[in-house]
């Protein structure tokens, strides 16, 4: 093969060191990264307010959760929720770690472009869907089931 003295054969394994090193922290250090911005949004409680539903989301994860959506299943229909927080409609929902909002719930009819709240004369939505993303891209879903209660 080739001859070298033991000098350049430790120069040449100490370069190979660093360079496993140098991938290894590369890869640690982006495992952290995608861990560390990692979303977590629960429906924690619901209720009812001027024939209203109230939802209050929070955020348990480690990242922001971005364009938070929600749609209303009630039997086979799948409606989407337009967001009111503090009596204002909200186009993007955000939440940031450890942070609450109380929602109000309206649906969007697909058929037309009225919207309606839940109201104390409607069924319940049996499920609330969510989607929403982190900042590095990644899409997160989940669903909270409606006690039966309230209704």
């Amino acid at each position: 093969m080739m001859d070298l003295d033991i000098m350049e054969a430790c120069s040449v394994l100490s370069s190979l060191g660093t360079l496993a090193i140098a991938l290894t922290s590369w890869y640690q250090i982006r495992r952290d990264a995608r861990i560390g911005y990692v979303p977590m949004v629960v429906i924690d409680d619901f209720a009812r307010w001027n024939g209203h539903l109230i939802a209050e989301i929070r955020n348990y994860g480690t990242g922001p959760a971005l364009d938070l959506r929600m749609w209303m299943v009630r039997g086979r229909d799948v409606l989407p929720i337009e967001p009111s927080v503090n009596g204002r409609r909200v186009t993007g929902l955000h939440l940031a770690p450890t942070e609450a909002k109380r929602v109000q719930l309206e649906a969007v009819a697909r058929e037309s472009a009225s919207s309606y709240a839940v109201s104390s004369s409607e069924p319940l939505p049996a499920v609330i869907r969510m989607r929403y993303r982190s900042v590095r891209g990644r899409t997160f879903e989940g669903q909270t089931h409606v006690p039966p209660e309230l209704g």
